[in-house]
């Protein structure tokens, strides 16, 4: 029987072996992924402010341009508080993340009941209980020191992300 995954089963394995070194790499060295995580987001959000703020100007007579001037601004002022102090922002987008892994979590255990007669599908509802378990964790207010929490916890998240994804695509036929 092809559930549509046969088609796809190298995808998911290159993206499982992707994800699964991505993660190792971040838990190895959850400092570095912690500010590199911290200052990427920092520098898209003020590129793409100052690129929506240009193509603001240079579209200022069709409507809209308050609102897109506005809302460079705001990506702007984001991203340069960001890269201004990144330890403060590693403490917010920590907790942010822990959205990010709430939601996701609740997508995969989702996502997992829908494939449930597909073999291995108990490794995706691991990985969505494992991202529910990172969510409530940092919501508890454990560990006090995060600026290594992010990467660590990013790093423990690629890792299962990718781990599921070859899991699955290591069951199929084809």
């Amino acid at each position: 029987m092809d559930n549509g995954f046969t088609r796809h089963k190298g995808a998911y394995l290159a993206e499982g072996v992707l994800f699964l070194i991505l993660g190792i790499l971040a838990i190895t060295l959850p400092n570095f992924f912690s500010f590199a995580v911290e200052l990427l987001i920092g520098w898209l959000f003020l590129f793409s402010g100052i690129f929506q703020g240009f193509r603001a100007f240079s579209t200022r007579h069709i409507p809209g341009f308050w609102v897109s001037l506005i809302s460079a601004i705001f990506y702007i002022v984001a991203g340069a508080l960001l890269l201004l102090f990144p330890l403060k922002g590693i403490l917010t987008l920590t907790f942010i993340l822990s959205l990010f892994f709430f939601l996701e979590g609740i997508a995969q255990i989702t996502f997992a009941l829908t494939l449930r007669p597909a073999r291995n599908w108990g490794w995706l509802v691991l990985n969505g209980a494992l991202a529910l378990a990172i969510a409530f964790i940092i919501w508890s207010g454990w560990p006090k020191d995060v600026t290594w929490v992010l990467g660590l916890l990013v790093g423990i998240n690629l890792l299962f992300y990718g781990l599921s994804r070859i899991f699955l695509a290591s069951s199929q036929e084809g």
